[in-house]
């Protein structure tokens, strides 16, 4: 047969062999090409955070018993948008891609099966987790993201602990002023107290958060909210110098009895509840940043230890050489920065309940724009209304608290003024 077609045995072996060869490179070249060709013009940040929002759609379906429902919009989610992301990233962290696409048949598998809403929803925060990873593999952290970060973590700390050592020095002075200074050990003894309760305070909160059964997006949406309404109170806090002075008044008091009763350990109490409460809110306040900051955390940990370094020169000022320090220039600036973060925590905090599925989200991308991952979860400015909303909400708030201040302080003046004239002419 083979002379039949005129072919020797060896060369049409050959060329079928050649044959087949081109016939298998040229379906590989299609399978390769045929995914780039997909992605030309995906936006790849768009399609992750259309993805996370869908997921998050079908969470909320799925608690209210839209079992069907919640299974096609997860799918969607994956088929309609992962997907289309997928060839960039495959390139970037193939490891990232095979993970996500599990966790997304688990997704739906759990949600087919009727899996408990705790179940379904640990699968949703890892996707959650991923796609943030996803976003930053493919767009960087950018170089105000690690700036944000580094200041929100130095002005948290500097903050609170500037306050310390005023208390400190307030606390000392008030102690040589009626001479005893005997029991000044006490203070610092209820320093070092205060301090080693807020690092375990710190611990106690990461390890709630780490293990409580609640959903880990739940969870940030609580702290965040918390974290916002420490923040709305020192804005405000930090303006009025006389709920200040009432604060030191309260202390004096305190200390007087413990003075009275010439006892260290009195004396280190009040010291303590003094400390201790700044501490305390600082320690939530770095929960809620840390859990925005993702592959930004290691700018947390310098800003960190910027503001001890300059904690440790503002103490030796105040408290060695009894030096005064312009309080009123950096209280304005702290003022801005901490609303400011209020702020951020505020779109985070409804960003956090989306995902969880309690609150609903109508999304803007497209309208608004969509920023760096790391950049848009420092500022909490993600694309959809609910969280612009509530930035905006907060945003007239301290508006209003400021204009009601100004007036406020304008007429307390103009009374101290007409005093003054008034006490003049009587003169």
């Amino acid at each position: 047969m083979s002379r039949a077609l005129g072919l020797p045995v060896g060369r049409r072996t050959r060329n079928v062999g050649a044959s087949t060869l081109l016939a298998a490179a040229a379906a590989l070249l299609l399978l390769l090409l045929a995914p780039q060709g997909r992605a030309q013009g995906v936006d790849v940040p768009a399609q992750l955070h259309t993805a996370h929002d869908m997921v998050a759609r079908s969470l909320q379906l799925y608690r209210e018993g839209h079992t069907q429902q919640a299974f096609d919009v997860s799918r969607s989610a994956y088929l309609d948008h992962f997907e289309y992301a997928e060839p960039k990233l495959r390139v970037l962290d193939p490891d990232l891609i095979l993970d996500t696409e599990f966790l997304f048949a688990n997704l739906r598998n759990s949600m087919n099966a009727g899996a408990p809403m705790g179940q379904v929803q640990a699968t949703a925060d890892k996707i959650y987790a991923n796609l943030l990873r996803a976003e930053t593999v493919v767009s960087g952290t950018g170089a105000l993201a690690p700036t944000l970060a580094a200041g929100g973590s130095f002005f948290i700390l500097f903050r609170e602990g500037l306050e310390v050592v005023l208390l400190l020095a307030a606390i000392l002075a008030y102690l040589r002023s009626t001479r005893n200074t005997r029991l000044a050990p006490g203070v610092y003894y209820g320093l070092a107290a205060a301090v080693a309760a807020t690092a375990l305070t710190f611990v106690a909160a990461s390890t709630v958060l780490r293990v409580a059964p609640a959903s880990r997006e739940l969870l940030s949406g609580i702290t965040s909210v918390v974290a916002v309404g420490i923040l709305f109170y020192l804005s405000f806090w930090m303006l009025q110098q006389s709920d200040r002075r009432r604060h030191m008044e309260f202390m004096r008091a305190r200390l007087g009895q413990a003075v009275q009763r010439g006892s260290l350990l009195a004396v280190a109490g009040a010291a303590f509840v003094s400390v201790y409460r700044e501490g305390f809110e600082a320690a939530l306040l770095y929960q809620a940043l840390i859990g925005v900051s993702g592959p930004v955390i290691g700018y947390v940990w310098l800003g960190l230890g910027l503001a001890a370094l300059g904690l440790a020169v503002v103490s030796f000022v105040v408290l060695r050489l009894q030096r005064r320090i312009p309080l009123q220039a950096f209280f304005r600036v702290a003022v801005t920065v901490t609303a400011l973060l209020s702020i951020a925590f505020a779109g985070n905090a409804v960003r956090a309940l989306q995902g969880a599925g309690w609150i609903g989200i109508t999304n803007l991308l497209g309208t608004l724009p969509r920023l760096n991952p790391s950049l848009a979860e420092l500022t909490g400015f993600h694309p959809t209304l609910e969280t612009v909303l509530a930035q905006a909400a907060l945003i007239l708030v301290y508006a209003a608290g400021m204009v009601a201040f100004l007036l406020r302080r304008g007429a307390r003046d103009r009374g101290s003024g007409g005093s003054a004239t008034h006490g003049a002419r009587s003169g």
